[in-house]
């Protein structure tokens, strides 16, 4: 009789679980838990910035209302951060922000191929962004054509990161003089190194983070921008023309559109993969609403700039838009970008 009654318990017991939400479930998961946000990002840097003001308000966004922690993880371009987070617990405590140069080098096969990018579940981008060409007052350079006719000394962290990929592209594709210097921290770094002139341009700034940080270098003449690359001039330059305006044919084009393409997710955030589907929907939800906070936006219009979101289903599509890319485009990028 007792064995009736344990087991009818036990089977209305399962019945009242089964009926409770996914969603109500993964809520609960997050109450009292830490989320780790690993920041790829150069201390000081645009990417810094954007990822401590979104820690700041991405946890009330969470049921649960989960503490937001930060952990920096710069190296490799990047890459460091994204290795790390794609072995990180498959729970939904650990996310990160990667760079796009990341995204594509794993597609192309150049580095991190260990790293399978349409794996990721991608939670969304801060907004799409423009990469900056810029040269300092003295380096003579106004336009494109200026590039062209002088040699002149940029840096760049390292091969495969967009701060070499760019302007090496441009050199090959677009007949630029640009000589690279590799071993470059980050953005503060080679902007002190034009105010010390050993080196004339830079590119690898994001429009944004020279609009937030770097605006009065512009205003004041010092810093002149010459190109942007990117599929949309950036609302900070819209007179700054667009570097695959200057291709003079269909091919060319499509390769600096390629390239260019992942700046559409300039400042994109990820959970790990294997991720259960309830708390993916909860986290990318939570970014959407995070985007859209009052005091967020306050905060990023106080640099100068304002986050667009684009949605992780939006993300998602655009990785697998590189994935798909006729092979001998990828083998043309592959050199471009720069093994």
């Amino acid at each position: 009789m007792w064995d009736v009654r344990i087991a009818c318990a036990s089977v209305a017991f399962g019945v009242a679980f089964a009926q409770v939400p996914a969603e109500t479930l993964a809520a609960d998961f997050f109450a009292g838990k830490t989320i780790t946000v690993l920041n790829s990002g150069d201390a000081g840097g645009g990417f810094d910035t954007y990822t401590r003001i979104l820690a700041k308000h991405l946890g009330k966004y969470i049921p649960g209302n989960p503490t937001i922690v930060i952990k920096g993880v710069p190296g490799g371009g990047g890459l460091r951060a994204a290795q790390q987070l794609y072995i990180a617990p498959k729970d939904g405590t650990t996310i990160g922000n990667l760079r796009s140069s990341n995204v594509l080098d794993s597609i192309l096969g150049i580095r991190g191929t260990e790293v399978l990018m349409s794996e990721y579940n991608w939670l969304g981008s801060m907004g799409s962004d423009t990469d900056i060409c810029s040269f300092w007052h003295t380096a003579g350079v106004k336009t494109l054509d200026d590039l062209r006719k002088k040699e002149v000394i940029v840096g760049a962290s390292g091969k495969g990161a967009q701060n070499y990929s760019f302007p090496n592209a441009m050199n090959e594709i677009l007949g630029t003089k640009m000589k690279i210097i590799l071993g470059y921290k980050g953005t503060a770094d080679r902007l002190l190194a034009l105010e010390r002139g050993e080196l004339q341009g830079n590119c690898g700034i994001y429009a944004s983070s020279i609009a937030s940080l770097n605006m009065q270098l512009v205003e004041s003449g010092k810093l002149v921008p010459v190109v942007q690359s990117g599929l949309t001039p950036s609302s900070s330059f819209p007179n700054v023309p667009l570097t695959q305006s200057f291709a003079t044919n269909d091919r060319d084009r499509k390769l600096l559109t390629a390239l260019f393409s992942q700046m559409e997710i300039a400042r994109v955030f990820a959970a790990p993969p294997d991720l259960p589907k309830d708390r993916v929907a909860i986290l990318r939800s939570a970014f959407a609403s995070a985007l859209a906070d009052p005091e967020l936006l306050a905060e990023t219009r106080q640099l100068g700039s304002e986050p667009q979101l684009v949605s992780g289903e939006r993300v998602d599509a655009i990785v697998r838009e590189m994935q798909d890319l006729p092979q001998d485009l990828k083998d043309t990028l592959k050199g471009l970008v720069g093994e």
